[in-house]
């Protein structure tokens, strides 16, 4: 089944480089709305997380259709929304933006029942109580359901470095989820 989706996504990706605007329609279709929601985790302003997703599409249209080789799609292009918000974030002077912290949820993430799913509401906060790379990760993992490995890609860092940032992360999330 895998390599059956793999040989679609190499179909259309061919399909793509040629100019076919269809096929780079469906490409989008698959993919903008889980980059919107990483670049959105990265940078919680809509309108901002928007035209970053906007931006990631143009470059990927941009580098396809210039006959660059692709291995592993979903890793490529998590690590152009990737740079993208790094490259925001380089050009903003070190302005603050609203972060979510612990005290300022009066307990609202206490309030759910811990053998229930979590809403996506709930979840966003509970994020926004990790640190940037931490906050990433498990969005990568847990909401995005990427492999280790694609993460390891995306970030550029070892498996077994990422398998640590998981678990510290998780274990600090379990000081605030009772």
């Amino acid at each position: 089944m895998k390599e059956t989706q793999d040989f679609q996504e190499k179909i259309l990706l061919l399909k793509v480089s040629q100019g076919d605007s269809d096929a780079f329609g469906i490409f989008f279709d698959r993919y903008s709305k889980k980059i919107y929601r990483f670049i959105y985790y990265k940078v919680p302003i809509v309108e901002v997380a928007e035209d970053l997703t906007s931006q990631c599409f143009l470059k990927v249209w941009e580098q396809i259709s210039t006959g660059m080789k692709i291995r592993r799609i979903r890793a490529w292009i998590y690590r152009l929304a990737r740079n993208l918000v790094n490259d925001y974030y380089r050009g903003r002077e070190k302005e603050e933006l609203p972060l979510i912290y612990p005290e300022q949820l009066d307990g609202e993430i206490l309030k759910f029942n811990p053998d229930e799913e979590l809403d996506l509401k709930q979840l966003e906060k509970i994020l926004f109580i990790l640190k940037g790379e931490a906050r990433e990760i498990i969005a990568l993992r847990y909401i995005e359901e990427l492999s280790i490995g694609e993460i390891a890609k995306i970030v550029d860092k070892s498996q077994a470095n990422i398998r640590v940032i998981i678990h510290r992360a998780i274990k600090e999330l379990q000081n605030y989820i009772k």
